[in-house]
């Protein structure tokens, strides 16, 4: 009976085990049909939300186009407040008369939005480095912006000094200005002189970036201020994206022509930054300039008489005719030392006051009589220097510091203007139009002096700009240049210019 029961047991596991892999053996059957279904079903869904979520994120309702449209429009209403700031800026100044490009541009610097520049007029456009473009009609409106396919923008690059050194004659001293662009100001602490350092960035370079939208770009030229092209590096294949240096040779506009198939851009750069000479065409090709010089008349007005339409014909053409007026000063020896100190030391001090006299030598300090009025007269301590040759000029000054000092050069000159107004001191058109807010002239806005007064140099504060005292108005300049054909023009640099 064990044996039969044995027997029995052992067929019935012989069955449960035969059922048991017949039923695994289906299951794994159904579990592969199953999961294979389930996989497709799940990358159908999958790429149905993909879908979904691509449309969500890039269709023309999508997130990340939102995204960019309300970026845009973050930057296109930043751009108009900044027109709008500028605009309301220049009319303040303007006690409400109007308002032209260059005040524009003067309260754009004020503003630190190197990104936006002016030009024209009725309407004036201010183009901005985005590559937007907005006019300003003759009520204030702000129109656009226009976009443009072609972004072309250049800026000025070096490296300043940020602590200017103290000459090596002297017993020097820091005394006034915190930094080198509000006027940092040393004093001889022997004899009282004060001096104050502009600032000449080392290495500079034109910064060009160029890109274009949609379409490859065919042409880059670039001028000089005196209409002369400019070699470009790397001109071979463009493609939509042009990206170099290059170093500016003088003073004044750089403009800059891309081109397209189907579009041209134009921008320009005004350099003042250099330690050269300033052709000072695009300080004086302004509304401003014009009705001052030629009243009732406008910039178009200038143009035509000059034979050009646009801008940049006349910065070629003005340029061109000051291209030589100066550089036999400026290759003498005189200039070609200052100029390479200027290099090697990134900068150069300047009188903080004008020339007075004291115990026979030229002193930069504030001046106490003011009754020299007569070329003959004997100099006395205090006074001003005035009715004195080029020549004597020049011979007095290498005396102040024997070995360091000279009159200023006409590059020197040029560059102590374009830093006043590189750091808003004054604007343009009080450089090359009217100076009479901060220089002593009969019809100034502070003294109302006879053109024959004089005022202690250092004692009006209107005349203080960067730490500087009576660089217009009151006397006049001589730079380094030796006079040509017995006449002193070309070296006689006006207060007013």
């Amino acid at each position: 009976m064990n044996e039969m029961k044995g027997d029995k047991d052992k067929n019935m596991r012989n069955k449960i085990n035969i059922s048991k892999k017949t039923n695994l053996k289906n299951l794994r059957k159904s579990s592969k049909g199953i999961t294979l279904i389930a996989l497709v079903i799940t990358i159908v869904v999958l790429l149905i939300l993909a879908a979904v979520s691509i449309a969500t994120l890039t269709g023309q309702n999508g997130i990340l186009t939102q995204a960019n449209n309300a970026k845009i429009n973050t930057e296109i209403a930043d751009e108009k407040e900044a027109i709008g700031l500028a605009y309301n800026g220049a009319m303040a100044e303007n006690n409400g008369s109007g308002v032209s490009y260059q005040d524009l541009n003067d309260q754009f610097i004020l503003n630190g939005r190197t990104d936006a520049h002016a030009d024209g007029a009725n309407p004036i456009t201010v183009r901005f480095d985005s590559g937007r473009t907005y006019t300003i009609d003759s009520n204030g409106n702000i129109l656009g912006p226009e976009e443009s396919n072609i972004i072309a923008t250049m800026e000025i690059e070096g490296t300043r000094v940020e602590e200017p050194p103290m000459p090596s004659s002297g017993n020097f001293e820091h005394v006034a200005g915190t930094e080198v662009s509000n006027g940092y100001v040393i004093r001889d602490k022997d004899n009282g002189n004060e001096f104050v350092w502009v600032p000449v960035d080392k290495d500079q370079k034109i910064q060009i970036n160029v890109t274009s939208k949609e379409e490859d770009i065919t042409s880059i030229t670039l001028t000089d201020p005196y209409g002369d092209p400019m070699e470009l590096p790397n001109i071979g294949s463009l493609g939509k994206s042009y990206n170099e240096s290059v170093e500016p040779t003088i003073n004044g506009p750089y403009v800059l022509k891309v081109s397209t198939v189907t579009e041209e851009k134009t921008a320009t750069l005004g350099v003042h930054t250099l330690y050269a000479f300033d052709t000072m065409v695009d300080w004086m090709l302004t509304e401003e300039y014009v009705a001052s010089i030629m009243p009732g008349a406008t910039l178009k007005d200038m143009l035509s008489q000059m034979g050009c339409e646009t801008l940049e014909e006349a910065y070629g053409m003005s340029g061109a005719q000051l291209k030589n007026q100066y550089q036999e000063a400026e290759d003498s020896e005189i200039g070609l030392n200052h100029k390479g100190s200027v290099e090697e030391n990134g900068g150069f001090y300047i009188g903080r006051y004008e020339a007075s006299y004291e115990n026979g030598k030229v002193a930069s300090k504030k001046s106490t009589l003011t009754n020299r009025t007569g070329a003959s007269d004997e100099l006395e301590n205090g006074m001003l220097w005035n009715y004195v040759s080029q020549e004597k000029a020049l011979e007095e000054t290498k005396k102040m510091y024997s070995g360091i000092s000279t009159l200023l050069t006409g590059a020197a000159w040029d560059r102590t203007l374009g830093w006043l107004e590189e750091t808003g001191a004054v604007s343009s058109f009080e450089i090359v139009g009217d100076s009479k807010d901060w220089g002593n002239y009969s019809n100034d806005s502070f003294t109302n002096n006879s053109p024959a007064s004089l005022i202690n140099t250092g004692e009006k504060e209107e005349t203080n700009k960067n730490n500087i005292y009576d660089l217009a108005g009151n006397l006049c300049e001589w730079t380094t240049g030796i006079p040509a054909n017995n006449t002193n023009n070309r070296v006689f640099r006006g207060r007013k210019l």
